[in-house]
């Protein structure tokens, strides 16, 4: 009897009235299930697409050669490279990862340019269903270039120059009225320049007295990583209270400062400088007026007696050591790994040498006329654009050097002449970042009259300059002579490209 009363009560138990903590939990197991359902009969439904386009909407440069595209479900890989559109063209490679297509270009984007990327008729790895039509936008950097302005207001003045649209240049004055600028470096995601500068006021001491400075551009390459700063905003980096400012070189990352330093006092007392982010200036220790910084920073190639000396700048800038009867460093590789030399040979001509990361030398070319400078089209960095002088006997029967361009090509060894550049010696050249087009100057010099004068490196006064543009020639495919013309762009001198 009590056995059969306990059942009762189990039973009981067991058809009770649920509490609040049942209901929550079979609420919970209700939502789950419609759920898990919903899924099962909607999942299929979702459109097949482009999840991301990492280009989407922005403006890339030189140092962006990727871009990613991934898609929201496994893709047949060969129906996407067999329908995937670029417009204008950019060559490039195509891999995977997993359900991203990583796209690397074969040459840099061309600069002041929209592009569209284009994707339709796809398939996925699994059923027959089409992709969602995917379209987007991306575009280049602008066309600019900054230079030292030469008449009027903008005498002395450092200025940016836009021809993304030549019809309609935009022209931004950078640098105020009470500096003259006499040299300039623009760091890499041209968000500023580095300048040395001096007070037109100074009485004959100009130069003497010149200081480094930066000033801001207003452009920002990514407003995600550092704010936006308005065009113009000085800053002091150096000044010339105990030592004079003669030269400078930044590297390529805008990490390093190297500057020739002269004392007041002492002119004995001569050597470089260096200043690294955050860092007061520091001596090296090391004489020298010719200087290039590798791009990384971490080395320094300084023509010095006897040859070029390559410094190491840091614990891991390598060893330091000398090249033999070499005469000056014109520059690096993009990439660090080459240098040009130019080389005293004992039959009193110049080699253009090229020296590799092992120290192997390659000669390039062999002149008994000065070698000036030469810079690395940056699309393959198989081509050098060299600036050197010719002898030409003028109507009076005098001798004068002339400076003219010519095109090195690294892999056939071939020096093709390009262009004459009468007039003037001291050219300034600069290679555009897509490698499309080079800036240069020609200046007309006369003596020296006032204390504001603006100046050539061998201290004659200019009294006027042209800055030129060159579009380059496609030389994969010639052999010959090439006729191009430079066109002319605005007065000024020492124009350089913004990377």
């Amino acid at each position: 009897m009590v056995k059969l009363f306990k059942q009762t009560i189990n039973i009981k138990n067991i058809f009770k009235k649920p509490n609040q903590f049942d209901w929550i939990v079979m609420g919970c197991i209700l939502l789950l299930t419609l759920g898990i359902s919903t899924l099962l009969v909607m999942g299929d439904q979702v459109p097949f697409k482009v999840r991301y386009f990492s280009w989407e909407d922005k403006k890339v440069g030189l140092k962006d050669k990727t871009f990613t595209l991934s898609f929201n479900r496994s893709v047949d890989t060969n129906s996407v490279e067999k329908n995937l559109i670029i417009e204008p063209p950019l060559p490039g490679k195509i891999a995977w990862q997993g359900r991203t297509l990583i796209y690397t270009l074969n040459d840099p984007p061309i600069y002041g340019t929209n592009y569209r990327i284009k994707l339709d008729n796809v398939q996925p790895s699994y059923k027959d269903e089409t992709l969602q039509s995917f379209v987007s936008l991306f575009s280049t950097r602008d066309r600019v270039f900054a230079y030292i302005g030469i008449e009027g207001e903008e005498k002395g003045r450092l200025i940016l120059y836009n021809i993304t649209n030549l019809d309609k240049p935009q022209k931004i004055i950078l640098t105020p009225g009470d500096l003259v600028v006499t040299n300039f470096e623009i760091y890499p995601n041209s968000e500023k320049i580095l300048f040395s500068a001096f007070e037109p006021d100074i009485r004959g001491q100009g130069l003497v007295r010149q200081e480094l400075y930066t000033v801001t551009t207003g452009f920002n390459v990514d407003p995600s990583i550092t704010p936006s700063q308005r065009a113009g905003k000085l800053k002091r980096i150096l000044d010339s209270q105990e030592y004079r400012n003669v030269s400078f070189d930044l590297s390529k990352n805008g990490k390093v400062i190297v500057i020739e330093r002269e004392s007041h006092r002492n002119s004995n007392d001569s050597s470089l400088w260096i200043i690294t982010e955050d860092n007061k200036p520091i001596s090296l220790g090391i004489p020298g007026s010719e200087f290039v910084i590798a791009p990384d920073g971490k080395r320094l190639a300084v023509a010095q007696q006897g040859g070029v000396r390559m410094v190491p700048l840091g614990s891991n800038g390598g060893t330091s050591r000398i090249f033999q009867n070499y005469e000056k460093p014109l520059g690096f590789s993009e990439n660090g790994q080459k240098l040009l030399l130019v080389k005293d040979n004992i039959d009193y001509t110049r080699s253009l040498v090229l020296i590799n990361q092992d120290g192997k030398n390659k000669e390039l070319l062999r002149t008994p006329y000065p070698i000036l400078d030469c810079k690395f089209e940056p699309r393959n960095e198989q081509d050098l654009y060299c600036l050197k002088t010719d002898i030409i006997q003028g109507e009076n029967g005098q001798y004068r050097e002339e400076p003219f361009l010519s095109v090195v090509n690294l892999k056939k060894e071939t020096d093709l002449p390009l262009l004459a550049l009468p007039n003037y010696r001291d050219v300034v050249l600069s290679m555009s970042p897509d490698g499309v087009a080079l800036l240069f100057d020609q200046v007309v010099t006369t003596v020296p009259q006032s204390p504001s004068d603006l100046l050539t490196t061998e201290q004659e006064a200019i009294a006027d300059g042209q800055v030129w543009l060159l579009p380059l020639p496609d030389l994969k495919e010639q052999n010959k002579s090439v006729n191009i013309k430079p066109q002319e762009l605005i007065f000024g001198f020492k124009p350089q490209w913004l990377p």
